[in-house]
């Protein structure tokens, strides 16, 4: 074992295996493996024995936060008095980056059967624009948790708002979720506290983004028709811009988290929604070939009609929807929209066709809580009714998209 000064240089270099010691900060060591693969750990004295600690591999965890936590590891004036509560205490002593942070928020979430974990997971750690790289690069190397501060997150958000004023908001309640549930890991009396430097939530303070107003911004009809022709099938953001037209206005979640098992026979069946009921349509005529081009793209490996590009295993995140109606928009130099919008468009337009509200009610999943009359309408009347409202939605869409029928 060798004892030399770590830097950063020396570091990406090193390929002979073996254990070497920081002449810095001396409870460092970082291990380099014959696969070339480093990892720090703190060791010391600690109780009359020695203990290491895993601090994390190079170089996600870089050379300046591995002092840090080595540093914090190496001022310990005692081990605690369990087993248990030294695992826990020794974790927390190396452990309590933002990157931890949000990794075990975003774990939390997914044990609890969270459906929003994935989207949750692009916002904070591995999309686009997330905001742990954002946060790595403004503080020039990893930053704990509690390094975090007000002035980073309105930085962050100011970017993201720039890029799209419709979805801060979305953003903004992401954030403001997570840190609390940093606090209250952190006063958590039940035996699982973690402590991640996060006193309160400073997220708070960001002030709250005004949503749209129903109304805002439907397409006209010349707009519809040149958005659809303007979508690019070979993207799985544009496919799900145009299932939600070709069914009828379909909420962009109800589409893009589908599953591909969930289109068959003829039907969209969708085991849960908004409202938290079950709901089943028809899949209109003007959508069939589009779900059938869906089929045959989807990722073998995946459960999702429309799988994120970065990992299969979850779906397309909203904010990735969002980004290309942005940038479709801004190349048709249209109004502004966002996919929400397509939603009341189709509603609209449905309506002044002459196709009975009520019945688009159902179809967009709101009929069976309107009215008590509506709530116990017969399941079986349902089916004829949806497919009769399919059949009118195919009749509007074909003049409008083609100048034909469907």
């Amino acid at each position: 074992m060798g004892k030399l000064r770590l830097t950063d240089t020396w570091l990406s270099a090193v390929t002979d295996p073996g254990e070497y010691s920081d002449t810095i900060e001396s409870c460092l060591k970082v291990r380099v493996a014959r696969t070339g693969a480093k990892t720090f750990s703190a060791v010391r004295k600690l109780g009359g024995k020695t203990v290491r600690v895993r601090i994390g591999a190079y170089p996600e965890i870089g050379l300046r936060e591995a002092r840090v936590r080595a540093g914090e590891f190496r001022q310990k004036r005692a081990l605690a008095p369990t087993p248990a509560a030294r695992t826990e205490e020794l974790a927390d002593a190396v452990s309590a980056s933002v990157a931890n942070f949000f990794e075990d928020y975003v774990a939390d979430m997914k044990s609890r059967g969270v459906a929003s974990a994935g989207r949750v997971r692009g916002v904070l750690i591995d999309g686009k624009y997330a905001l742990l790289p954002f946060l790595v690069a403004r503080h020039g190397g990893m930053p704990r948790a509690g390094e975090v501060t007000i002035q980073d997150l309105q930085a962050w958000m100011a970017e993201s708002y720039a890029r799209s004023p419709g979805y801060a908001a979305h953003l903004r309640s992401y954030i403001v979720t997570a840190w609390k549930w940093a606090v209250k890991n952190r006063y958590d009396f039940r035996g699982s506290a973690r402590d991640y430097g996060i006193a309160s939530n400073i997220a708070e303070q960001l002030p709250t983004v005004p949503r749209g107003k129903p109304g805002d911004r439907f397409l006209s009809n010349g707009e519809l028709r040149t958005l659809w022709h303007a979508l690019d099938e070979n993207h799985p953001t544009h496919r799900v811009l145009k299932l939600m037209i070709a069914m009828g206005g379909l909420r962009v979640t109800e589409i893009a988290t589908s599953l591909a098992d969930d289109w068959h026979n003829g039907w969209l069946i969708l085991p849960e929604t908004k409202n938290g009921k079950s709901h089943q349509l028809p899949i209109t005529a003007t959508a069939a070939p589009l779900v059938e081009r869906c089929l045959e793209r989807a990722h073998p490996h995946s459960p999702y009609l429309l799988s994120n590009p970065r990992n299969p295993a979850e779906p397309l995140t909203i904010a990735a929807i969002s980004r290309a109606a942005k940038r479709i928009n801004k190349r048709l130099e249209f109004t502004e929209w966002n996919p929400r919008d397509l939603r009341r468009t189709m509603k609209t337009h449905l309506i002044d066709a002459g196709i009975d509200e009520r019945w688009l009610d159902i179809w967009h999943n709101h009929g069976q809580t309107a009215s008590v009359a509506r709530k116990h309408y017969i399941r079986a009347e349902y089916a004829d009714l949806k497919r009769d409202v399919a059949a009118a939605i195919d009749g509007w869409l074909g003049p409008a998209l083609f100048g034909e029928c469907v």
